[in-house]
């Protein structure tokens, strides 16, 4: 005599309710707080670029500041060579800032899609941008507070979860 319902085997006993294994896929959705942490590394990005613009807009307005400078220390500098820092301290300024952003935007996406290696480069990101805090009229504060918070963000519960079910979702079974 066997039961019907639930009975997977003819013994008589009813079976284990079955749990039935989702294909390996992705959360469902992302954390609140991994979307806020992407706009936030976004912002960075922003004032990372617009930092190294007003950086290197501002780098002809120090001429005289380094004239006087070197005139002080009897140092006997060309025109042309001052002309030549000037030129190079933009140039490197606006290469730094690009950089900066590209790799914000770059590493926000990857950690957008759940990718935890890119929460630990933004992790790195987000100290070093602590060493440009003073600079760029408050740029370089918005860029660093901007990063810091999205950083605490990416590393609280509901976004480690989220992180951690990407991963296994990825391992192979």
């Amino acid at each position: 005599m066997s039961i019907s319902s639930g009975t997977s085997e003819p013994t008589g006993l009813p079976s284990a309710p079955s749990v039935k294994s989702t294909p390996s896929s992705a959360p469902v959705g992302q954390p609140q707080q991994v979307r806020m942490a992407f706009w936030l590394y976004l912002l960075a990005a922003l004032a990372a670029l617009i930092g190294g613009v007003v950086r290197a807009a501002t780098a002809g307005a120090d001429r005289s500041v380094i004239e006087s400078q070197l005139a002080t220390s009897g140092v006997a500098v060309s025109t042309s060579t001052i002309d030549a820092v000037i030129t190079t301290v933009i140039i490197v300024a606006i290469i730094v800032a690009i950089i900066w952003m590209i790799a914000f935007v770059i590493f926000a996406l990857f950690m957008k899609r759940g990718a935890g290696w890119a929460r630990i480069v933004l992790t790195i990101l987000a100290a070093l941008s602590l060493t440009s805090v003073t600079g760029s009229f408050g740029l370089g504060a918005l860029q660093a507070v901007a990063a810091v918070v999205a950083t605490v963000l990416v590393w609280l519960r509901p976004a480690r979860e989220y992180f951690q079910a990407v991963k296994a979702s990825r391992v192979p079974r």
